[in-house]
């Protein structure tokens, strides 16, 4: 390309004339030479290409992990497959899918993830399969008391002889299969309503539980007693002079029974003189062990707690009472006073509660 600068243009000056490189100027330069790893792995690096951490390899001409030999055996033997998936021609207008629907798009979606995605399905589907199943997470209902579901007959009750149980109390074995058996016999009359004022009884829960093999199984009962009043109710200990009496009566007549069981006392005052309770308007509860020694011979425990819990459905709506009926009932002559200084209604020495809903009972007048 020619200049075509005019005549009269003025040279600009050149920045490097008169620049002179004298050996002072050179041996002024820094000189950074490498590190020693840097140069250990240069020198690696010479004979094979550089590895990151995760074990990939950054040259693109590294080794092929898969056989050549499985690759060309699977091309050929879904080689027609693949040469009418080429010859397909898509419609403009077609919806293109990410994969082709049906079994075979479904398992090819499947492969295309990695190996962990594919155990985190499989594992996910056999989550689900198995929960659908019950086989997971079903409550252990052996522990907890649960409503009425149709179960086994615990047998019937042959007569026994009355002894004494372990941990207290006494079992009334002469009296299995009677009806109407009571340790306290005005227990039927005075059942307590709940909501009903004077002093009261109810049964707040109840259940039959094996803690451990080594432990003997149980039947337990957990009450809620009040004074029903501003006057304390005092009762002597442990529950009454007499203990606390239980009774399971069913079809077949009584099947379990015993008097003079323990209580142990939760939310009330010793007396002054440490020998009985002090149970205000405020109430306290009282927990009841039946043993399983106090079932009849030939009465199966498990599948009598079954039936003394209430009749439901399949929407746990209750649809008749218990096969089995439980009385509760405690006695002292404390109850008789407070009532008659109070003018409560019904009479009588005797606190009593069932598990049949609703309780039958005479409410005070």
């Amino acid at each position: 390309m020619s200049d075509h600068r005019p005549p009269d243009a003025v040279e600009p000056p050149d920045p490097f004339e008169g620049l002179v490189l004298d050996e002072e100027f050179v041996r002024s330069a820094t000189v950074s030479e490498p590190s020693a790893r840097a140069r250990m792995l240069a020198e690696r690096w010479r004979h094979e290409p550089p590895v990151d951490p995760g074990g990939r390899r950054w040259s693109t001409a590294r080794p092929s992990r898969r056989d050549p030999g499985r690759s060309r055996r699977f091309r050929d033997r879904f080689a027609h497959r693949f040469r009418r998936h080429r010859r397909h021609r898509r419609h403009p207008d077609e919806v293109q899918l990410p994969y082709r629907s049906g079994g075979f798009g479904r398992l090819r979606g499947f492969r295309s993830l990695s190996r962990g995605e594919q155990w985190t399905v499989v594992l996910g589907l056999l989550i689900v399969l198995l929960v659908a199943g019950g086989v997971l997470f079903v409550p252990q209902r052996a522990h907890t008391p649960q409503l009425g579901r149709a179960a086994g007959s615990p047998g019937s009750p042959s007569t026994s002889t009355d002894r004494a149980l372990p941990g207290g109390g006494v079992f009334t074995g002469s009296r299995c299969g009677a009806r109407g058996y009571h340790r306290f016999p005005a227990a039927p009359a005075s059942l307590t309503v709940e909501g009903s004022s004077g002093p009261a009884l109810l049964l707040a829960a109840y259940g039959y539980q094996r803690l451990d093999a080594g432990r003997q199984e149980e039947f337990t009962f957990d009450l809620r007693l009040s004074s029903g009043s501003g006057t304390p109710m005092v009762l002597s200990a442990p529950l009454g002079p007499e203990g606390v009496a239980v009774e399971i009566e069913g079809p077949d007549g009584l099947v379990a029974a015993a008097y003079g069981l323990p209580a142990t006392i939760e939310g009330a005052q010793h007396t002054a003189d440490g020998k009985g309770w002090l149970v205000s308007d405020y109430g306290a509860v009282a927990h009841v062990v039946l043993p399983v020694a106090a079932l009849c011979p030939g009465v199966e425990a498990q599948a009598l707690s079954s039936g003394m819990m209430v009749r439901t459905d399949g929407a746990n709506t209750i649809t008749g009472p218990a096969p089995y009926t439980v009385t509760v009932s405690v006695a002292d002559p404390e109850v008789a006073e407070l009532r008659r200084a109070t003018g409560m209604q019904p009479r009588g020495e005797v606190l009593a509660v069932t598990n049949q809903i609703p309780a039958h009972a005479t409410k005070p007048v």
